[in-house]
């Protein structure tokens, strides 16, 4: 039986494939806050910690697993400690990474595994690569044996957002707000099912042929940002109203959408998966984004009718930018 930890374990992808690994016959253990309010699947063993606690973290250096799933590390200074911490206590290490770190602008044709990490407009791509690099430079030292796996925009209890997070656009839309979509909104975007990646990262956990290896798992489907925004409509069951707004337009209003935006969601986005395919012997996406969303909106939904609301500074933002124009 392969014994993996997952470093977080309670976020958006990483719960299910906490699920994805249980139902593969592994024995998971996670190390979290303990703050988030699903349950973990039966068998699951949890160590409450925090990331940032040194001490706390540091148990983990005491014990042997064969594959260690990092979810949750950005920098490189947390890097380095995994790798201090974990050189001759694991078989495998798996650095989630991002497929936002890929080259941007993107003006090519389909995104494989060789495309050059350069996004020079998002902070938090340069970071995940920067680790990606350490890490490398790790396994040809032969100090620990590592697996990359680069998550595009995966979704599965929270509805895709355009240049704002998903739960504020759906608050907007049924509160009959309209929405911004960036640019012309004919774009082309990638949106993965969370239990669609997760089914092809349990299979590279204890996989000999991952180690040394980088592989993307998105879906091999692709909407325009009008089509997801109208999708999200259907889902929600209620009318939507967009408005169109220059990318650049958006920037000059404020300097957080550069990243998420120029660095992203703007970019015509198509990935090749016969890597990993070829990894694991085969894999597709089996949820199809119209039955992902409506199971999506109805979490929203239920958020909602608690009492969620939106921050109130970015509403007004958007407000004030629907307005002008």
């Amino acid at each position: 039986m392969t014994r993996v930890l997952y470093i977080g374990g309670s976020g958006e992808i990483s719960f299910a494939c906490v699920e994805a690994a249980v139902n593969a016959g592994q024995q998971v253990t996670v190390f979290n806050r303990g703050t988030r309010g699903e349950s973990f699947p039966e068998g699951v063993e949890q160590i409450v910690g925090d990331l940032n606690d040194a001490e706390a973290y540091s148990r983990l250096a005491t014990l042997e697993f064969d594959t260690i799933c990092q979810f949750i590390g950005l920098s490189t200074k947390t890097i380095s400690r995994d790798i201090e911490f974990f050189s001759g206590h694991c078989g495998q290490y798996v650095f989630i990474s991002s497929a936002s770190t890929y080259q941007k602008p993107w003006n090519g044709e389909v995104i494989t595994e060789d495309t050059a990490l350069e996004n020079p407009f998002w902070e938090y791509s340069r970071m995940k690569a920067d680790c990606e690099v350490l890490l490398f430079e790790a396994h040809a030292a032969g100090q620990l044996p590592v697996t990359v796996v680069r998550p595009s925009h995966t979704y599965r209890r929270r509805l895709p957002g355009t240049c704002f997070p998903g739960d504020h656009m759906a608050w907007r839309i049924l509160n009959n707000k309209p929405i911004i979509v960036h640019d012309d909104g004919e774009s082309l975007w990638t949106l993965t099912h969370a239990n669609d990646f997760a089914r092809a990262l349990a299979s590279l956990c204890g996989n000999k042929i991952a180690i040394g290896e980088a592989f993307h798992i998105t879906s091999d489907s692709v909407h325009t940002w009008n089509e997801i925004v109208e999708l999200v409509s259907k889902a929600l069951d209620h009318p939507i109203k967009s408005i169109h707004v220059p990318v650049e337009k958006l920037i000059e209003y404020s300097e957080m959408w550069r990243g998420p935006l120029k660095g992203d969601k703007a970019n015509s986005i198509k990935f090749d998966n016969n890597k990993v395919r070829e990894a694991i012997g085969g894999w597709q996406c089996e949820i199809e984004l119209p039955t992902g969303l409506i199971e999506a909106a109805a979490f929203t939904r239920d958020l909602i009718s608690k009492g969620y609301t939106p921050d109130k500074r970015l509403d007004a933002l958007i407000d004030r930018v629907i307005s002008d124009q």
